[in-house]
């Protein structure tokens, strides 16, 4: 077993294109970096990666803000929620009288809608309603937040960061929770590898130039205090991450002052996504009454219950349901999006005069106004940062309609441009790999001539900024971080061992990453098949040839550099099986006969309903 797993490991080395070097007594070791001389890998986090902590009002005082004091109690647990976009903790909302009795009158004048055949609901109830359950998210003055709210900032290594008295590491975990390249960085940097690894938190409700002030000062602080000798970073951005990246490049464009070696982007939004501009605008999707009555509500909820609101919700006439979905994610968008201008930088930059109009406030306005002014010559930035000897890659999923795979991501299918876009889930590929063209999703571009497309047709990458070093995972969502190739990838481009497609394009040569991959996501293979396998045989207990062979299968298909995403879940879901068949995993629940009748119901109502009335509420045929 021990030598399946050190193959295992030099697998996914020879993958990076990396060697061990052999260290002598008192030679310091060689360095991991192409170029001989250390950099600090710097993760740029993305809404997904960056977390916040609530704590009680108690700790609402100035000391909280600093470093010593909201670590220490962080790392001790001692707060409410964490959060990585809305405050998941709703309790303080819930106490609120005035909340209460907003959301009693709420309900009682949705049910009057129904009646009345429009919408009564009060524009002042939902405001009550929406500051209260994400008051957290609210900026204040200047980008003020909330007192007894933290992001937290570590301007330490992961090696560094703070534990409890139990050894345990909060910060730790979040970092390696929401970026899994523990052991691939180890097989990438040497033993000692968590030394180069730092992650720039923010919230994502903030101001972009506090974000970018806090970049430089955060860079200028690692670069003076790392034990490594570092004296440049690579920048590795992660979606809402290339924003920040692009604001701190115009901001400081010179590599003496932005200590900038390389950016590696990871399906980082550089041009913006329609998702935001459709969600402020109001622009939905054409056939959102069918997803409404009978799609993705039922999909959100699960069965049955979905099908019940599919069928509740028919008790209002569409006109008014359509206008209190307006109005109520008006009130959202006016409190929150429109108040952040790091939301507002999400925008594609073509939209952005049509959405300024939206924006009420000044000191958004303004701050949103210099940033597009920025973007409008990213392009031209971008070189001349390459003129200076900065490199740039990108990495980006494609092949998706917004919302198509995800659970947590299914509302987007609600949107306008949802069936329209070629993207990773959430933002396009166009913006993930700046200059790509593109066909909707399942399209093939008609006209081939001249074009560089990929293997389905549906991106041509002929135009694309950086074509030589823009690499694209097909079909892969935006969490790119749980496809162990694409972070393989990004470590072997951070270390500069990978520059270009040119050097990774041999099949059989020593490192190998084709420029179009399928996608991959070994987020329980990693964590929970392979560990438990593992041990089990570690300790003792004993398994069948067949048995050992699924194993073997799941563990060379992580070291394949080369991804298929029907292939690779079948021997997942193999050496899941095999792990039930051990004692080590549990069987799927099943749901019992009385349950599956029930489902079978509703799911027969709900189809029944829908022949009959179609995309409409019950009161729109007395109209």
């Amino acid at each position: 077993m021990l030598k399946k797993i050190v193959a295992v490991v030099l697998s996914v080395t020879l993958l990076l294109g990396l060697s061990v070097p052999a260290i002598a007594e008192d030679t310091p070791a060689a360095s991991p970096f192409a170029e001989g001389e250390n950099s600090l890998i710097v993760f740029v986090t993305g809404i997904g990666q960056s977390f916040t902590y609530l704590f009680d009002d108690e700790y609402a005082t100035p000391e909280l803000q600093n470093y010593e004091t909201y670590s220490r109690l962080i790392a001790d647990g001692k707060f409410k929620a964490r959060f990585n976009l809305f405050n998941n903790y709703f309790d303080d909302a819930l106490k609120d009288k005035n909340t209460v009795k907003a959301l009693i009158r709420t309900v009682l004048r949705l049910l009057l809608s129904a009646v009345a055949r429009k919408n009564l609901v009060k524009e002042a109830d939902l405001r009550i309603i929406v500051e209260s359950l994400f008051g957290v998210n609210i900026l204040g003055e200047k980008g003020s937040v909330k007192p007894n709210l933290v992001t937290p900032r570590y301007t330490m290594p992961v090696s560094e960061y703070p534990v409890n008295a139990a050894g345990e590491s909060e910060a730790k975990n979040r970092f390696y929770g929401s970026i899994p390249c523990r052991d691939i960085a180890r097989a990438a940097l040497g033993d000692n590898f968590e030394d180069y690894l730092y992650c720039y938190n923010y919230n994502a409700f903030s101001y972009t130039s506090e974000n970018v002030q806090g970049l430089h000062d955060f860079v200028e602080t690692v670069l003076a205090e790392n034990k490594v000798g570092a004296k440049e970073v690579v920048l590795v951005p992660m979606s809402m991450g290339a924003s920040v990246v692009s604001a701190y490049l115009a901001k400081y464009p010179q590599r003496e002052a932005n200590h900038v070696r390389r950016v590696v982007s990871i399906v980082g939004c550089w041009q913006g996504s329609e998702v935001i501009y459709d969600l402020i605008t109001k622009h939905y999707a054409d056939n959102s009454p069918d997803l409404v009555y009978n799609g993705l509500v039922a999909e959100m909820v699960g069965e049955p219950w979905g099908y019940v609101v599919n069928w509740a919700l028919r008790l209002f006439a569409k006109p008014a349901l359509r206008n209190l979905v307006d109005q109520a994610l008006g009130v959202f968008t006016e409190e929150i999006v429109l108040s952040a201008p790091s939301l507002c930088a999400l925008v594609p930059s073509d939209r952005y005069q049509e959405v300024r109009a939206f924006i009420t406030k000044d000191a958004v306005r303004e701050e949103t106004d210099a940033y597009y002014q920025a973007q409008s010559t990213v392009k031209e930035r971008l070189a001349a940062l390459e003129a200076q000897g900065i490199t740039f890659s990108f990495l980006s999923g494609y092949g998706l309609a917004y919302g198509e795979q995800t659970a947590d991501y299914r509302m987007f299918g609600f949107l306008y441009s949802a069936d329209r876009t070629n993207s990773d889930e959430i933002i396009e590929v166009s913006s993930t790999a700046p200059g790509t063209e593109w066909v909707r999703h399942g399209e093939r571009f008609a006209d081939e001539a001249g074009r560089v497309l990929s293997p389905d047709g549906s991106i041509d990458i002929a135009g694309t900024y950086y074509k030589d070093s823009s690499w694209f995972f097909y079909r892969q969502k935006h969490e790119l971080e749980h496809n162990n190739v694409a972070i393989a990838l990004a470590l072997a481009l951070a270390l500069g061992k990978v520059k270009t497609v040119a050097d990774c394009a041999d099949p059989n040569g020593s490192v190998y990453f084709p420029q179009f991959n399928g996608s991959r996501n070994v987020r329980y293979l990693v964590n929970d098949y392979l560990p438990k396998f593992e041990a089990y045989v570690a300790g003792g207990g004993s398994v069948t040839a067949e048995q050992q062979r699924t194993y073997d299968e799941a563990a060379e298909m992580l070291a394949s550099p080369v991804c298929d995403r029907e292939r690779d879940d079948a021997k997942i879901e193999a050496l899941y099986r095999t792990l039930v068949d051990l004692g080590l995993e549990s069987a799927p629940e099943q749901p019992g006969k009385a349950q599956k009748a029930l489902n079978g119901f509703f799911a027969w109502g709900n189809d029944v309903t829908y022949r009959i009335f179609g995309a409409k509420g019950f009161l729109d045929f007395c109209i």
